[in-house]
């Protein structure tokens, strides 16, 4: 198999799990955060983790969420708009 499309002699193996091995497979779990003090009572998270990280709460996603606590009421965030891409487990949304 040349996956080059040249014209070398050399094969090349197709990329497999020697290359990079399977991950390894997560119990789901639930996880309590009232974001260092910020909510009461605290929010339940459940993280389902059976197909990758995916499902988990992401740290990124926990600190963009403890901003947007903290200044919710603030200018900074006054008649703004928030767009949040792939944050996990969808803490942020």
């Amino acid at each position: 198999m040349n996956i080059f499309n040249d014209s070398s002699d050399s094969e090349v193996e197709p990329f497999s799990e020697y290359l990079v091995p399977n991950a390894a497979r997560l119990e789901a779990r639930i996880t309590e955060t009232d974001f260092d003090g910020l909510l009461s009572p605290p929010l339940k998270l459940h993280e389902d983790l059976a197909r990758g990280c995916g499902g988990m709460i992401w740290k990124a996603g926990n600190i963009l969420a403890k901003y947007v606590i903290r200044n919710y009421d603030s200018e900074k965030l006054k008649g703004k708009r928030i767009v949040e891409l792939g944050a996990g487990g969808g803490l942020v949304g």
